[in-house]
């Protein structure tokens, strides 16, 4: 049986609030890349600073964003053309809204710097149109796919600029990608529009007991290689890069028929999940893991366990028909791609619940897992499937067939309706996706697991801090329970 695992509230910093939040810790300097201040380096270069970056959005009204890629060229920092990413990388940042991506470690000259430039190039986006009336070729009621054509190379100087960054000293900064800014009325994509990009100072998520811990980076899903038993470590081979993963005497294992409960538990090739704390200087430092092809998963085979992904149901089509837009994937499958919708057919389905330590009432559970149809399904869930078939890709719509469906926490912004009632409160102003359904209002059961977070990352006072009319982002397993109103287990709440 899987145990849970001691999550405390604390004020971490661990990115943004809306639909994404990417995090570069990042090491070294140098690089050129248009449109940036050509001006002198900044004084006392011969020191340096580790600095941390975040990027964070927010949804738009009327339009459901199910999936957001974008491609981060470079960041820098102004003047001195000071590089803090050595490698483009594609993000998809729709899963971000309450946790963070990590890009890179790097170390920056020390000084007085004025501003940050961002240069993200080929968005795409998977939207669902509540707006009620047709936005360019996109009708109303429908998911769409779109591919706008837009770059940009966004300059901030705003507050907390100037920043002066001293030797040896690690900082970060978390810069808000705001999508409600971001897209205009037509779906089309402008990274310089008016509030589009905001940037916070990071501060130690530690303070001020000073851990030395920047942020959170949880659900790393990939592969464990290259396993150093004597130093308790390993890479964490990902679709979106590796990760080198220190495990240490805190780190939860939840590996079944594994007696020890230790690293030695961990096998190479592995599927593995993994939450960890980001150090000051880019360590890697695993709270959690967790293995995710294990026994208990019938019908498992390794070749199945490669074409496991993982999207949010938008459409419930019949009791064996489902639709969801893929947010990520095991392994890269020539049959889906992020951000594609795709019709899942049910066959002989077990279903489950990943708890990923929460304490899930047993009739919510119960009612998920006993389930053999869609009927404890609705749009707005994130689930993980185990594709055993696949329909041709270029067809419309892409079609799979699955044998399990594994329940995984959403993430989604709305407001707090009325005063909360320990140990729950009442969400409305939902996303589309759930309106369009009728579903006006979400029960959000809170408990000791729950990180509540303040407004750019600050901590704040819990469950007592939340206000009526107060919006926050939130991620937590969704349940559809009956003819009640859903119900979130939520895990994270951050205020907006």
């Amino acid at each position: 049986m899987k145990r849970a695992m001691n999550r405390k509230s604390r004020a971490r910093l661990i990115t943004c609030v809306g639909i994404a939040a990417i995090v570069l810790v990042f090491s070294g300097c140098g690089g050129s890349a248009s449109n940036m201040m050509t001006t002198a380096p900044p004084t006392s270069s011969s020191q340096t600073s580790a600095v941390t970056l975040t990027v964070t959005d927010a949804p738009p009204a009327g339009v459901t964003v199910l999936s957001f890629e974008v491609t981060v060229n470079g960041a820098v920092l102004n003047p001195g053309n000071v590089q803090l990413i050595t490698n483009p990388q594609r993000i998809e940042v729709k899963q971000l809204e309450t946790d963070s991506a990590f890009l890179s470690t790097m170390n920056v000259p020390a000084g007085t710097y004025q501003s940050i430039t961002i240069s993200v190039t080929n968005p795409e986006l998977t939207v669902m149109n509540n707006s009620g009336a047709a936005i360019g070729n996109c009708a109303n009621n429908s998911v769409c796919h779109l591919e706008p054509a837009a770059a940009g190379n966004p300059t901030f100087s705003g507050s907390p600029f100037p920043v002066v960054l001293t030797g040896g000293s690690p900082t970060g900064f978390q810069v808000d990608l705001n999508v409600a800014n971001l897209l205009s009325g037509t779906l089309g994509v402008d990274f310089n529009a008016s509030g589009a990009v905001s940037v916070a100072q990071l501060p130690l998520a530690g303070q001020p007991n000073n851990d030395n811990q920047l942020d959170d980076v949880d659900d790393l899903l990939g592969t464990a290689e290259n396993l150093d038993a004597a130093d308790s470590q390993f890479t964490l081979h990902t679709m979106s890069g590796d990760f080198q993963i220190q495990a240490n005497a805190n780190t939860q294992f939840d590996i079944e028929n594994c007696a020890a409960d230790n690293f030695s538990c961990i096998q190479t090739g592995e599927v593995v999940e993994v939450d960890s704390e980001v150090m000051s200087g880019g360590a890697f430092i695993a709270k959690k893991i967790e293995a995710e092809n294990e026994a208990d998963d019938k019908n498992d085979d390794n070749d199945q366990a490669e074409n496991e992904m993982q999207g949010i149901i938008f459409k419930i089509d019949d009791a064996m028909h489902f639709e969801l837009v893929v947010l990520g994937e095991l392994s890269a499958s020539s049959n889906v791609a992020l951000g594609n919708p795709v019709v899942v057919t049910l066959s002989n389905p077990q279903f489950q619940v990943d708890a990923n330590g929460l304490n899930v009432p047993s009739a919510l559970q119960g009612a998920f897992e006993q389930a053999t149809d869609t009927s404890q399904l609705m749009p707005g869930q994130v689930v993980q499937i185990q594709s055993t078939s696949g329909g041709d890709p270029t067809g419309s719509p892409i079609t799979t067939t699955t044998s399990r469906v594994r329940l995984r926490e959403a993430q989604f912004t709305a407001t707090v309706s009325g005063a909360p009632i320990p140990p729950n409160f009442t969400v409305s102003n939902l996303p589309g996706l759930f309106t369009s359904m009728g579903v006006a209002s979400i029960l959000v059961q809170t408990s000791s697991e729950t990180n509540f977070q303040g407004s750019g990352g600050q901590g704040n006072t819990g469950l007592g801090s939340l206000t009526d009319q107060g919006q926050v982002s939130l991620r937590g397993l969704l349940f559809a329970n009956g003819t009640n109103p859903p119900t979130l287990i939520v895990d994270k709440v951050r205020k907006r």
